[in-house]
């Protein structure tokens, strides 16, 4: 049988292994070190998470926080408080000993750090009066605050305790929840909001920050 020096060359390498695929993902860089543990990998995907988070509220000029498209959404800095409650609330539920059956327990819990601004994060409602500038700077705190926090709280969780915590006492909506089901949904939380932000941006006639410059390895 004859065969072309090239189909040759391929059977030859197929046989011992090697396909060209093979060979091209052997030099290609590895996008996590193998024996990354997964917290290690969830702060990584944080700290992207959280310099995207930051962009998108910077787009936006400071006279336009209160913005909101209807009477009933919340205003565009509500968004980025809410986004800094909740993450604080879900790293709270995953580290904390103690167990809340319901909201009306977990809001007086420990582990929050105070708002800086007694605005809701829940409902429409608006600033304090003050400086535009102030107010910006005050969200920008707490959401580092906030973010501080969340990748703090990651560091060295080992990848058995993420699996743990599906059967731990929580309020209705985090029932069944295990610890890396906590840190995902905070994760997915974000992105929702962001998205919102995002879209506030654009009725503003502002182009919003690209994607994926903030979120590549």
């Amino acid at each position: 049988m004859n065969l072309k020096p090239n189909l040759k060359r391929r059977l030859l390498m197929g046989w011992l292994g090697l396909s060209p695929l093979t060979l091209l993902a052997s030099k290609m860089p590895k996008l996590e070190k193998e024996d990354s543990s997964i917290a290690d990998i969830l702060i990584n995907r944080w700290e992207k998470s959280r310099s995207y988070t930051m962009a998108v509220l910077d787009a936006m000029p400071v006279e336009d926080f209160e913005f909101r498209p209807s009477p009933e959404q919340m205003s565009f800095a509500q968004h980025f408080l809410h986004i800094g409650y909740t993450n604080n609330m879900f790293l709270g539920v995953l580290k904390d000993e103690k167990t809340y059956a319901d909201f009306n327990a977990l809001k007086d819990a420990p582990f929050f750090f105070d708002l800086p601004d007694p605005v809701s994060v829940f409902n429409a409602d608006s600033l304090q009066k003050r400086s535009p500038e102030v107010n910006k700077a005050l969200i920008v705190a707490y959401l580092n605050e906030t973010h501080d926090y969340v990748l703090a709280n990651l560091k060295g969780l080992k990848d058995e305790f993420l699996k743990e915590g599906r059967e731990k006492v929580k309020p209705w909506y985090l029932e069944g929840h295990t610890h890396l089901d906590l840190i995902l949904r905070a994760e997915n939380h974000t992105v929702h909001h962001r998205a919102q932000a995002v879209s506030y941006l654009r009725m503003k006639g502002i182009q919003p920050p690209g994607y994926s410059k903030h979120n590549t390895l």
